[in-house]
């Protein structure tokens, strides 16, 4: 396949050939990679299971533009970070917490209702923050949005 860019389309996408053709709209850039082949190990199993679980918890709106503002101050004070997305922190905060409290949580079956009654520190940006989940910016006591 031939990727071409016509005028007044903003990207490419999709996949053909092995290879994978996406729109950054942060970068503003079409990014091109190969598909990955991976064999299949029981590990994968696992990581897809807390995949869709996590994706099931479904965040909140307000939670959402918490973590994209916890997200763009990181990047801020950093400017060799290199972080996607609010979703990769947020993921990342996640197996933080289950290495943490690892008799407490379990990525693969966790929900809204055991985070709100256990009161895990994933409920807010900032109690992540002030748990150690995640480090520290500057006015991160206003990140007050529930999961």
């Amino acid at each position: 396949m031939r990727a071409k860019m016509e005028y007044g389309i903003r990207g490419l996408s999709g996949s053909r050939d092995g290879t994978i053709f996406y729109y950054h709209p942060r970068l503003k850039a079409t990014l091109m990679r190969r598909q990955p082949t991976m064999p299949h190990q029981e590990m994968n199993d696992t990581y897809r299971d807390v995949a869709r679980n996590l994706k099931a918890l479904q965040p909140s709106a307000p939670y959402k533009r918490n973590f994209a503002i916890y997200t763009s101050k990181r990047r801020d004070e950093d400017e060799n970070l290199l972080i996607v997305s609010w979703y990769n922190l947020y993921i990342k905060m996640m197996w933080a917490m289950q290495a943490k409290y690892p008799s407490t949580v379990d990525l693969r079956t966790i929900t809204r209702e055991q985070i709100t009654l256990q009161n895990l520190p994933c409920k807010t940006v900032k109690a992540a923050i002030e748990d150690g989940l995640l480090p520290p910016v500057n006015g991160y006591e206003i990140l007050i949005a529930e999961l």
